[in-house]
């Protein structure tokens, strides 16, 4: 074995080029292994990646750098990097680039890159039998339709007659009224479902079998135990108000009598949460301040006196509520917790029944096999597959996912490496198992002492560990705004824990290659008028309009950062109000149109007539549109007549025949009830047409069917814009991670965020083993309770997730932050300040009102593009297609090919011919086509290509087919009347639209009126600096200017 460091990690910070270290990383180890072993050793290297999206654009990356190294060019650097980083001399780094590159293409299956959850898929497909899994199951990626049909099977089981089931299903709905959730049932267990999959639940859930029956008699029991609880409390108060009255002791006798009233009044008192002690209360006794100093000498000896007997009282009394918080928390869960061991049963039943499988279990499953079998064969024939191994966005890496890699890397660093990428700070993933803490140990392995091999496995890593050293430099941002977030996170880092705050060691970044300048603008806007989100966006908006009519930005320049899709819609929303153009896959929902609901309501309406609320929201709409002289009540007076309905709509000159509607296919009906109900058709009601085709296309056209898949789909679908657009794309945070932008906004105040809203405890002390684990809802109580650690842990990590989602937020800008913020509380507490929230972190900072580093008259500095003219319509008439569509009994295109010497037939192989040619070397590749597609028979190919080598070399034909043309060969045309148009041949150059027709007749002035069509449909779309030709292929005189 060699002692060489072929554990290599890197920890280097945002914009410091990650993805290029580790795709150069792959390159070298591929071309080193080219050249001692085969062309084909890339097949011995896998790399791992975190999603889909980031392994595509990593094959693209090592194969766009396999084609510069093989020019011989260095872009990037990248020849300079493999020169200093392999033993190999620049002409075999270019030899071997051209080598491996060839084999890639030829092999592509072979390139190894892909995401962890494919990787380990593969691995339980081809032993699905030694995982006890059956051979030919499915895999379910959609958790919901999973979630779905699991809570309606366990729903229709609750009997009228009551029952334990039943009354576990009525209290969980009760609970979750009570804690403002939504009275939906249904919905509340769908979402509560996703605990069984979340992979940090696991150990939490396998340690549960517990029944809905010993749920229930353990729920008694803590009842039994609160009541005692709450007994010794009210005996404690009474035994200490004795006290007080013999001794004499009043509420003058204490400072601001804070002593006196808890026990006086708040333990006399039947609300609960009033019992604890107050933290000033608390932090005055531990200040050894009793009294205030005002007081009589005779008050203070007195309370001196007593005050060890009086800190006993606090003592004695802070063990009971302790007791009591303990008892309360688990109390309050007692239902969900039977609840879900119930769903957990009816999961594991409907997936055997369906054949089918999640990733989740998968993890789980390898996992069960390494730590009783850590040398299991699965392992010795993968081993044998690969020598090394890259990992990307390490610190989003589940702890089973490593675990189960764990094997694999140990073995690979004998005799090959194992190379790891990742940034804690960048660790925003930890709700779908994402364990920032093993990145930190590292190498060093976190929560493995389950695993049989750890210790052997620890040595090897620890033996071969080496930091990759790098400069951690930021190559994203401009210099201000890296200096500003070196600052803000140094700073920052110190509200973490200890052990957590590792995670920004070394945060600061070099800016050695950095522009200059940059602009940092972090503001707090007032909750005042219309509250401060709206007058956020307003600011935003106002900043939006500057930066492109000042500072010479385009729309496309600028993202808005959300930390909730909620924000998202608002901020999407409220841009398209104030006419800017807005991209954003996450924001644009379809059904937030009012548009979309009512065609919705109407298919309602259409399979329903008793549907009220169906006909309520179609009455809305039409009098928020065409009012007619009528009040609410007149209204719904007629709404409760048999035909009132019906009679309701004829007044708005809309009139609905059931029966033949709803014997339309879906697309269909909705276009009929778009024209019937005047409806200006816009970018939500055409991508929810799309919706509806896509689902016709894929589970036919059933209108009930849709409308059940639409209730679940609903808050999903939404517009996607194409990439490129001018509009500001709004987005989440989550969703930016990775990229990077000209301008970012960080808008509002991160509430109603996820705040450790329930967290997994070991509960088997305070149950005598009967429940071994629960779910406990976090609250700031549970600091006084036997569960105080593990609150403090989640709290911790909740801080840091927000810390870092905040992190990954600011470092997306290149040009210019702006972070607008709530304005702070008038007082500021400890609760304010650990919130997590964003204008806390702007406040521990030190940011006053307004913070301003920069220009802001700094004008734009890159070239802005010029704009891409595209073929497209603002809108489309809705034509019944049988008044408009009739077939034809001939196809001219389909030509006789054994008398191709006809006039006719002839001159339609020769049009064919012009219309796939861009320029004029592709007529041998355009010829060879035709005779391949059997469109023109073999002893005509050399004529053809005679007579198009001859057409093209004339001098007035030459010009229109030099390749520094952009050519649209018969692209269609569709006007907003919804006719079509197909010129010959389009050609566009900066300032200049050139059309050409071809003809092979005569020439006639019904030409001229067709191309002058085209000409003016194409000024209509923008174009201008139009020319028009007719081409004669037959006539002396082959190109007739228009």
């Amino acid at each position: 074995m060699q002692n060489t460091k072929n554990f290599k990690v890197n920890r280097s910070s945002a914009g410091s080029g990650k993805t290029y270290t580790l795709s150069l990383n792959f390159i070298a180890l591929a071309l080193i292994g080219s050249v001692k072993y085969s062309v084909e050793y890339y097949r011995k290297i896998l790399s791992i990646t975190f999603t889909n999206k980031a392994a595509a654009e990593m094959k693209d990356r090592v194969l766009e750098y396999l084609e510069v190294l093989s020019d011989g060019k260095n872009e990037d650097s990248i020849l300079d990097w493999l020169k200093k980083n392999t033993p190999l001399a620049e002409e075999q780094i270019v030899e071997n680039a051209e080598k491996v590159k060839i084999s890639i293409l030829h092999n592509y299956a072979d390139l190894r890159i892909s995401t962890i959850d494919k990787f380990t898929y593969n691995i339980v497909r081809t032993f699905s039998s030694d995982l006890d899994l059956s051979y030919n199951f499915e895999l379910e990626m959609d958790n919901y339709k999973i979630i779905q049909p699991v809570v309606s099977n366990l729903i229709s089981k609750m009997s009228s007659k009551g029952g334990e089931l039943s009354e576990a299903l009525v209290n969980f709905a009760l609970q979750k009224a009570e804690d403002g959730k939504s009275t939906n049932i249904e919905k509340d267990l769908e979402e509560f479902s996703r605990n069984l999959f979340n992979e940090g639940a696991i150990p939490f859930i396998s340690l549960n079998s517990i029944s809905v029956s010993d749920c229930l008699k353990v729920k008694d029991r803590l009842l039994d135990k609160k009541k005692q609880i709450v007994k010794y409390v009210k005996n404690h108060s009474d035994m200490v108000l004795k006290y007080f009255t013999t001794f004499g002791f009043t509420k003058d006798h204490f400072n601001r009598g804070t002593y006196f009233n808890l026990i006086t009044k708040h333990l006399q008192g039947s609300d609960e949460s009033k019992w604890t002690p107050s933290d000033a209360l608390l932090n005055n006794i531990r200040q050894d301040k009793w009294y205030a100093e005002s007081k009589s000498d005779d008050m203070k000896d007195l309370v001196e006196l007593h005050k060890n007997k009086f800190i006993n009282f606090i003592d004695d009394l802070l063990v009971l509520i302790k007791d009591l918080n303990t008892t309360q928390s688990l109390l309050t869960n007692i239902y969900s917790i039977s609840v879900l061991n119930e769903l957990l049963s009816e999961v594991n039943q409907y997936k055997k029944e369906q054949n089918i499988e999640q990733i989740s279990v998968f993890n789980k499953k390898i996992h069960d096999v390494i730590v009783k079998q850590p040398s299991h064969f699965i392992y010795e024939r993968i081993g044998e597959r690969y020598n090394h191994f890259l990992i990307d966005e390490f610190q989003d890496t589940s702890l089973l996912q490593w675990q189960n890699l764990l094997p694999l890397i140990s073995d690979s660093v004998d005799y090959g490496s194992c190379f790891i990428v990742g940034d804690g700070k960048q660790s925003i993933y930890r709700w779908r198992g994402g364990e920032v803490e093993q990145f930190i140990e590292i190498p060093d392995i976190f929560k493995g002492n389950s695993l049989k091999e750890k210790a052997v496995w620890e040595n090897k890593l620890n033996t071969h560990y080496i930091e990759d050293e790098s400069e951690n430099q930021n190559y994203r941002s401009r210099k201000k705004i890296i200096d500003f977030n070196n600052l803000f996170f140094q700073n920052l880092k110190n509200n973490l824990s200890t052990n957590l705050s590792k995670i920004y060691d070394g945060c600061a970044q070099n800016s050695d290659y950095a522009k200059d300048g940059g602009y940092v603008h972090v503001e707090l806007i007032d909750d005042q008028n219309e509250g401060f989100k709206e007058n956020i966006i307003q600011k935003m908006i106002s900043e939006i309009n500057k930066l492109t009519s000042e500072n010479d930005f385009n729309f496309k320049d600028i993202t808005i950062l959300c930390n909730s899709r909620k924000r998202v819609s608002l901020v999407a929303q409220r841009f398209s109000e104030n006419n800017i153009p807005v991209v954003s896959n996450e924001g644009l929902i379809i059904n937030s149109s009012e548009k979309v609901r009512l065609l919705v309501a109407v298919m309602r309406y259409l399979l329903d007539k008793t549907d009220n609320l169906s006909k309520a929201a179609i009455c809305e709409y039409l009098q928020s549109e065409t009012p007619i002289n009528y009040t609410l009540h007149e209204i719904n007076l007629l709404l409760k007549k048999d035909d009132g309905f019906t009679d309701l709509l004829k007044k708005y000159n809309i009139s609905l025949p059931t029966e033949k509607f709803l014997h339309l296919p879906i697309y269909e009906l909705s276009e009929r009830l778009i024209k019937k109900f005047r409806i200006p058709e816009n970018s939500y009601v055409s991508f929810f047409l799309d919706v509806i085709l896509k689902f016709s296309e894929k589970k036919g056209s059933n209108l009930s069917e849709f409308l059940l898949w639409w209730e679940e789909k609903k808050e999903s679908e939404s517009i996607v814009v194409p990439e490129g657009t001018n509009a500001v794309q709004v987005m989440t945070i989550h969703k930016s991670k990775g990229l990077a932008f000209n301008i970012v906004m960080i808008p509002f105040n991160w509430e109603g965020g996820r705040k450790y809203s329930e967290i997994w405890v070991n509960a088997s002390k305070q149950t005598n083993n009967k429940l071994n684990s629960t779910l406990i809802r976090g609250s700031k109580k549970l600091e006084l309770s036997q569960f105080s650690n593990e609150y403090l842990e989640e709290k911790n990590l909740s801080f840091m997730d927000n810390l870092n989602k905040l992190y990954v937020a600011m470092t997306r800008s290149v040009e210019r932050l702006y972070i607008f913020a709530k304005e702070y509380p008038s007082s500021i507490s400890d609760s304010f300040l650990s919130s997590g929230k964003l204008n806390a972190f702007l406040h521990l900072y030190g940011i006053s009102d307004i913070f301003i580093d920069g220009d802001p008259n700094e004008n734009h500095t890159e070239k802005v593009q010029k704009r891409v003219k595209v073929f497209s319509t603002t809108s489309t008439k809705k034509i019944e297609w049988e008044k408009v569509v009739s077939l034809k009994r001939s196809s001219e295109k389909s030509w006789d090919l054994d008398n191709q010497s006809s006039g006719k037939d002839w001159g339609n192989l020769l049009h064919l011919a012009l219309s796939r040619i861009n320029n004029t070397d592709e007529i041998d590749i355009v010829v060879d086509g035709l005779v391949s597609e059997g469109l023109c028979i073999w002893k005509n190919k050399e004529k053809l290509k005679s007579e198009l080598v001859r057409l093209l070399s004339h001098p007035d034909l030459q010009e229109f087919f030099d390749k520094k043309w952009e050519v649209k060969n018969e692209k269609e045309i569709l006007t907003k009347e919804g006719s079509s148009y197909i010129p010959d041949r389009l050609l566009f150059s900066e300032n200049t639209t050139i059309i050409l027709d071809y003809k092979t007749g005569s020439p006639h002035f019904s030409h001229h009126d067709q191309i002058n069509n085209y000409a003016f449909i194409l000024y209509e779309m923008g174009y201008e600096n139009i020319e028009k030709y007719l081409i004669y292929t037959n006539e002396e005189q082959l190109v007739h200017k228009i």
